[in-house]
């Protein structure tokens, strides 16, 4: 039969199939742990701000700035430490004129704080007390609420591929299931009188279904739902009729 013959190329066979393909709209919630790979179907905002508070860049002292102004190695400025604020912890002081407070990465400052002195940059003056080597700006060492994310802000357009990053972001501002499209379902269908399933042994002349289970893999890898439809015979009746099963149960048709 000579039509078997006239082959079309992978570009060709694809302009064939785009007018025939529509873009899928059904919708469900997730998990976000579980949405890795998924397409988001609904732009999402920011419910909050991150960081939700100021927090410290370096181990060091919250101080006021205008506090260390003029400050050097020569002629340093005397701050009394008044509270120590572990990471994990709210503040529970606030700073007065020439007080300090100790600061750890990634902790929050004491109130009224508005600078980081790196650790680095001081020096033990006595046992309450520090030197301060070198002057801070407001705001260095210092991460500002909502320097990350406002709320309200966009986070992710309709379309978005969820990444790994992704899902961390979505859950550090509390957002633990996200709407996305549902997944494509791809049916597919191994033909050839010489196939058997994998689990069995094959007779002469037999040899194990591979196809099925490869493609299968490459369909989930490409983020699409195998619908696993079976063997068919080479006879043109039931490749019909699996071609059937196959369109009526996915979105999608592969015949090996």
């Amino acid at each position: 039969m000579p039509e078997f013959f006239n082959v079309r190329s992978p570009s060709q066979a694809f302009d064939d199939l785009r007018p025939h393909i529509s873009a899928i709209t059904e919708r469900e919630t997730i998990p976000a742990t579980s949405a890795l790979g998924r397409v988001i179907a609904d732009e999402i905002h920011s419910p909050e701000d991150l960081p939700t508070f100021p927090k410290s860049t370096m181990d060091g002292f919250s101080v006021r700035a205008r506090d260390t102004f003029g400050a050097s190695e020569t002629l340093p400025a005397m701050l009394e430490v008044v509270a120590d604020i572990p990471t994990g912890t709210g503040p529970d002081a606030a700073l007065n004129v020439g007080e300090a407070a100790v600061a750890y990465t990634g902790g929050a400052l004491a109130h009224n704080a508005d600078a980081v002195v790196m650790i680095e940059r001081t020096q033990p003056a006595d046992e309450s007390s520090i030197e301060v080597l070198r002057p801070v700006a407001p705001g260095e060492n210092v991460i500002q609420v909502g320097e990350d994310v406002h709320t309200g802000d966009a986070l992710f357009s309709p379309g978005h591929t969820i990444r790994p990053q992704d899902i961390g972001g979505l859950l550090a501002l509390g957002i633990t299931d996200v709407p996305v499209l549902r997944k494509p379902r791809v049916a597919i269908v191994s033909t050839g009188d010489e196939l058997v399933a994998p689990d069995t042994s094959p007779p002469p002349g037999k040899i194990r279904d591979i196809n099925t289970y490869t493609i299968a893999a490459r369909v989930v890898q490409c983020g699409a739902e195998p619908v696993i439809i079976g063997l068919a015979p080479d006879e043109y009746e039931p490749q019909l009729q699996a071609a059937r099963d196959g369109i009526r149960t996915a979105d999608a048709l592969i015949f090996s």
